[in-house]
């Protein structure tokens, strides 16, 4: 608290320091420069003859004793002597106005330095890795434009920059602004894909926070700090069907294949889809506990075992891998890009910031070979996020082992997973048709170079035993390029020509304009959606490559060991405070 209120002092000295330096160097500024034309009738008024020397006009002050001496002027004369002064006042000097300037800057530098601070103070420690890989890219980003701005469209390159433009475009400025825009578009593309990043990193800290609370509130319905699998299935409504089909009371191997045999799961790519986006918090808890009841009996560990601190740790290493940008990562796009952007600069245009930006409008969508090249990624892009989405899904529900209650005697049963029987998971493909053939042209050969070494890697198609690296990268690639065309989309296309048919201003291609606009928001109605799946999308992976044979035993001990700590921590907390506590009567410490 003290810490608090001496920053706050801090703070206040420093705002009534600022105003004292601004009024001080207006001032002085003041008195050193030669008189402004917003003080020129002040000065004429105020000096009639060459010898009176007139100072501190602002203020209306003159230590010439000789213009003291001077008759006093006239009610109207004072009054213009007021005008003067009131416009060459502070608020009226060009010095005021840059030290406020800076003063924003380092206002808008301090309001970041705090948000980073609480961020890191209030994210958890296996998340933190990935707010320094995201800080790291955004450095990179503003290294690019101070090189660009010093180097490249000022000097030492900028004449060259700007002969090059003259000679093959017919404009010095036009190169140089495109260099500038395209950075920009890169920085934009780039927060953007962080602000992604940040909405998934909250997603799986709310999934973490919430489930401990979920667990005890709304499965554990005896309320003894257990939750049993009669109360999960409860809470979960799941299906009833007959197990114990001999009726002798025991459910063998062979009743619990058939019964897991028996439950529904439905093969429908757009219900699946929406089933898995629209689970409420209750129902991902309850897998992650089920998940939890699995790795307890594979890997005999304590009651006490967290299920959420591990996933907490899986979902932090595997985000700190997603966020980190290659500069290759921008190669793919460059051609829609440059396609798109021969539209402005065929017109002497650089962007839609431009002030003939008009002049572009309607031709996006009658410009063959921008508006097909467009509608070809577009739909390359909503593939890949519905596929990466897919297939972590259908993957996840053979890994997950299904609870189900007798529908003889009610009791909830455990069946294995469905990937351990062979039957399933011979009849389950995850790399159907042409989905197959790219992913091992993409993999380089995929299971037929990397084969898979288990049943569980045989869930994943094609790529075979590559898939933990080959998905992270899909899953990366995927996110970025569906931001890319977004913001492209967005800022280029759609708020331009919104704006014209707004303004109703004269554009280049009045009959395409209507049309453009329509296509383009679907496109970007399409992105936003495909960024709606992202934070699913990397939980689910986060969970396929975490559980059955992909459990991380490294991960475990530190969970387990970090757990350990605190309960030393925790009963060495409650130890000192009994042994310290001060006596009513006296308000002194005893003797530890």
């Amino acid at each position: 608290m003290m810490m608090k209120k001496r920053g706050r002092s801090g703070m206040m000295w420093c705002c009534c320091l600022l105003v004292a330096a601004v009024v001080a160097t207006t001032k002085v500024v003041d008195a050193f420069a030669p008189p402004s034309a917003t003080n020129k009738v002040a000065a004429a008024i105020s000096a009639p003859s060459s010898h009176f020397r007139w100072t501190w006009t602002a203020v209306g002050f003159d230590t010439n004793k000789s213009f003291q001496q001077r008759p006093q002027l006239s009610m109207a004369m004072a009054a213009m002597v007021d005008v003067a002064a009131a416009e060459n006042s502070i608020l009226h000097n060009p010095t005021t106005w840059s030290i406020l300037a800076m003063t924003s800057i380092v206002g808008l530098l301090v309001a970041w330095e705090e948000t980073i601070h609480n961020l890191r103070h209030n994210t958890p420690k296996p998340i933190l890795p990935v707010i320094d890989s995201m800080l790291a890219e955004v450095g990179g980003l503003g290294f690019i434009g101070l090189f660009l701005s010093t180097v490249v469209t000022g000097r030492p390159l900028g004449s060259v920059v700007g002969n090059i433009s003259e000679e093959y475009l017919g404009d010095e400025e036009l190169l140089l602004e495109a260099f500038e825009f395209l950075h920009t578009f890169f920085f934009q593309v780039g927060i953007l894909f962080f602000v992604v990043a940040g909405v998934c990193v909250g997603a799986v800290l709310e999934e973490v926070n919430q489930l401990e609370e979920i667990s005890a509130l709304a499965l554990d319905a005896d309320g003894d700090g257990e939750v049993t699998l009669d109360e999960l299935a409860e809470a979960l409504q799941v299906e009833s069907i007959i197990i114990d089909t001999d009726g002798d009371g025991i459910l063998s191997e062979e009743e619990k294949i058939d019964a897991l045999k028996a439950t529904t799961s439905s093969d429908n790519v757009f219900e699946l889809v929406f089933t898995e986006r629209t689970m409420d918090e209750v129902e991902r808890a309850g897998e992650c506990l089920v998940a939890r009841e699995r790795i307890l009996s594979q890997k005999s560990l304590p009651n006490e075992f967290a299920i959420e601190n591990y996933f907490e740790r899986i979902f932090g290493h595997n985000l700190e891998e997603i966020v980190e940008l290659s500069p290759v990562i921008w190669l793919p796009l460059i051609p829609l890009i440059a396609l798109d952007n021969s539209v402005d600069l065929s017109r002497d245009i650089v962007s839609a910031s431009s002030s003939n930006a008009f002049e572009s409008c309607g031709y996006f969508y009658e410009t063959p070979w921008v508006f097909y090249p467009t509608m070809f990624f577009q739909g390359l892009s909503l593939t890949w996020a519905l596929f990466n989405f897919w297939k972590m899904t259908v993957i996840k529900k053979m890994l997950l082992p299904t609870l189900v209650t007798d529908g003889v005697n009610g009791e909830a049963a455990l069946l294995p997973p469905r990937y351990e029987i062979d039957e399933l998971r011979e009849d389950f493909n995850s790399s159907p048709s042409i989905f197959g053939w790219a992913e091992q042209f993409l993999t380089s050969g995929g299971s037929m170079v990397a084969p898979p070494r288990n049943k569980h890697e045989e869930l994943f198609g094609a790529v075979g035993s590559k898939f933990e690296v080959v998905y992270r990268d899909s899953i990366r690639f995927s996110t970025w390029m569906c931001v890319s065309l977004l913001v492209y989309s967005t800022t280029q296309v759609v708020l331009r020509d919104s704006s014209a048919l707004f303004l109703g201003a004269q554009v280049g291609n009045p009959d395409g304009l209507v049309p453009e606009l329509t296509a383009w928001s679907i496109f970007t109605a399409s992105a936003i959606f495909q960024l709606a799946l992202a934070p699913i999308t990397i939980l689910n992976y986060s969970f396929v490559t975490s559980v059955e044979e992909y459990v991380k035993d490294k991960v475990l001990i530190k969970v387990l060991n970090d757990a350990a700590e605190t309960a030393n921590e925790s009963t060495l907390a409650e130890s000192i405070q009994k042994k310290v506590e001060v006596p009513l009567e006296t308000g002194a410490l005893p003797k530890v």
